[in-house]
């Protein structure tokens, strides 16, 4: 089967596709990165592992991002470079594997702005049973993500984070039992 190439395309005109393409899903990129050294480069620029919608590949397999998964690589270079939805899903990944510890870390970079990774930072502190830290992140979430009265898309949110964690196969282990503690401050 011959090499797939690169049409002669201006690199302008061809990062622009790549960029369209990767903000759909980061898996149509493969074929595209395959096509050679030229592909390869434009491909790996840093505004379009920014923008990638790398959802679709833990959607699609969670493993693939995890140590020596296959798109283990790829997913790394987006949390470089900042692409806030690869810092939560590889924040949640490290809470299942190396500990909420380090996935706090990670997601500390997406606060206060990105709400799921705040309500997640928060959680992991009740777990860890750091009151002050918890209080202080929980409240941040309620003023920067909060609709009052409105309850509901906290429950998706919610939701939504057990379903990843879930998707990682976090451990049923109850490992925070000693260390749970729920703040006493009203905050939300």
């Amino acid at each position: 089967m011959p090499k797939s190439q690169i049409p002669d395309l201006p690199n302008e005109l061809l990062s622009k596709i790549i960029e369209h393409l990767g903000e759909e899903s980061a898996l149509y990129l493969g074929s595209l990165m395959r096509t050679g050294k030229r592909g390869y480069e434009l491909f790996h620029q840093p505004y379009i592992l920014k923008r990638c919608n790398v959802t679709p590949i833990v959607d699609e397999t969670s493993s693939g991002i995890r140590n020596f998964g296959n798109f283990r690589n790829f997913f790394l270079k987006c949390v470089e470079v900042g692409n806030i939805e690869a810092i939560y899903l590889e924040g949640l990944h490290l809470s299942t594997t190396l500990g909420v510890e380090e996935a706090i870390k990670v997601l500390e970079s997406n606060l206060p702005t990105q709400k799921l990774s705040t309500l997640a930072v928060g959680i992991f502190y009740v777990c860890l049973g750091k009151e002050m830290e918890a209080t202080y992140t929980l409240e941040q979430f309620a003023a920067d993500h909060c609709s009052a009265f409105k309850l509901d898309p906290i429950f998706e949110m919610g939701d939504e984070l057990q379903w990843r964690l879930l998707t990682f196969h976090a451990p049923y282990s109850n490992t925070y039992d000693k260390t749970f503690k729920f703040p006493e401050y009203d905050f939300l």
